[in-house]
């Protein structure tokens, strides 16, 4: 973005046409427009911007596909996920820490989450923030053995902003024999929920993979990478017990798995006077007695990877 006097305009701009394909241009001058949809902000004032922007356009009458009213609501990890866990969506149960909580407050509020949901592996990260940045994975033992370490993390972070703890949820993984030295994989998905018109759509995403059957984190940033749907629905095996068994999703399945998302987005979006008409929903699967489920973790206001989405199969 750039001034030029008092009006804002962008440099770039990117058709987002069918199927996802995005097309990029570059202007001298504004261009007329009636919807927008704000992504690529930097990463250290990605919500202030937002908000900027989002103000801006308001007062120019443009109507926003992910206005920031309702945007920083999903930004709100804890309280986006609590909302849908209020409905009964399946979805990690989670902690909330603020910055008023002394050394002692934390470790017993963590060992009591821990103890409460039997959880033995878990999550910190921010309560704001995307693409999995700042988010570190431990087990019980690691906490019970590290707990000064483990509270100088959510110190860290609680200089800029609150941190949510999650439990780790979700049985289902990525497995090929071609690459079998990196074992069964975290994988988690991402289905891109919009709403231009009346109708609501849920066909496009893509997954993404832990770089190995030791890490828990599938984002970019901690040596993860994007696949596609297809590919990876069919690579996909659940854990029982101690034993890992191939996973063939049917045609039922994956309607219901974005039927969810569809309701989960309905659902996110009641009460709000501004709708959030873009989004990406964060899932994992879990698959136990016969029965598959969406685990939900997050929706971000301003998905990225846009440019490697793949339509899910009919």
């Amino acid at each position: 973005m750039k001034w030029e006097g008092k009006e804002k305009f962008g440099e770039k701009v990117f058709e987002i046409g069918k199927d996802f394909h995005v097309t990029e241009e570059r202007t001298k001058a504004p261009l007329a427009f009636t919807n927008a949809l704000i992504l690529s902000l930097s990463q250290q004032k990605e919500i202030s911007l937002h908000q900027e922007i989002s103000s801006f356009l308001e007062t120019k009458g443009i109507s926003q596909l992910n206005p920031f009213s309702t945007s920083i609501k999903a930004d709100d990890k804890h309280y986006s996920i609590s909302k849908l866990k209020q409905r009964g969506f399946p979805t990690p149960n989670s902690l909330l820490i603020t910055d008023d909580w002394n050394k002692r407050k934390i470790i017993s509020e963590i060992e009591e989450f821990l103890e409460k949901n039997r959880a033995f592996h878990f999550y910190i990260q921010p309560n704001f923030g995307t693409e999995g940045r700042e988010t570190y994975f431990f087990s019980k033992e690691e906490f019970k053995k590290e707990k000064d370490f483990i509270v100088e993390i959510v110190r860290h972070i609680l200089q800029s902003q609150p941190v949510v703890v999650k439990e780790k949820r979700g049985n289902v993984y990525f497995y090929r024999k071609e690459e079998a030295e990196k074992g069964y994989r975290q994988v988690v998905f991402r289905i891109i929920v919009y709403q231009i018109t009346k109708k609501i759509e849920a066909n496009y995403g893509f997954a993404e993979l832990s770089k190995d059957g030791e890490s828990f984190i599938s984002s970019l940033e901690k040596g993860g990478r994007i696949t596609g749907i297809i590919d990876t629905f069919s690579s996909l095996y659940y854990q029982e017990e101690e034993n890992f068994k191939k996973l063939l999703l049917t045609k039922e399945e994956i309607s219901f798995i974005k039927s969810e998302a569809v309701r989960a987005y309905k659902f996110f979006n009641s009460n709000f006077k501004e709708k959030l008409r873009f989004c990406g929903i964060d899932f994992l699967l879990e698959f136990e007695k016969g029965k598959l489920s969406p685990v939900f973790l997050e929706i971000n206001p301003r998905p990225s990877g846009l440019n490697r989405v793949e339509k899910f199969p009919v």
